[in-house]
């Protein structure tokens, strides 16, 4: 397993050889939090304001990797 500690939030995946699983979302006190899932990617986006945390687990032709992007005040 896999978690992030965002400034929005926290995330858990379950990363295997070629696919990923979500097993958790929680965004922090005051946030939002929207999932989008596809059959080769998962992305989770905490938001408050214009403040917003995101992370995306892909695995298109790869091993599953996760990218945080975390933007506004």
């Amino acid at each position: 397993m896999e978690s992030h500690n965002l400034r929005g939030g926290r995330v858990a995946f379950d990363l295997g050889p070629d696919s990923a699983t979500l097993v958790s979302a929680t965004p922090h006190a005051g946030w939002e939090m929207r999932v989008w899932k596809e059959s080769r990617w998962i992305r989770v986006t905490f938001t408050r304001g214009e403040e917003a945390s995101s992370v995306f687990c892909v695995w298109h032709d790869t091993a599953p990797r996760v990218m945080v992007d975390e933007h506004g005040a």
